[in-house]
């Protein structure tokens, strides 16, 4: 049961952080959209997809 609750919490984690990229991208937001969707393709592991787009939104921040 645990578990099912942590994979719960990871997946309103993802679709907020999903939501902050494309708001990020403020220019062309079809490119976060397609960015998002070749992350969900690529990466299965939830944590890996979550820090994969915190370090767009730094790198977005940055450059």
């Amino acid at each position: 049961m645990d578990n099912q609750h942590e994979n719960h919490i990871l997946d309103n984690v993802l679709l907020l952080l999903d939501i902050f990229v494309i708001i990020q991208v403020e220019e062309n937001p079809v490119i976060g959209i397609v960015l998002l969707g070749l992350l969900k393709t690529v990466t299965r592991d939830r944590l890996i997809r979550i820090l994969f787009i915190l370090l767009i939104i730094t790198l977005s921040e940055v450059l």
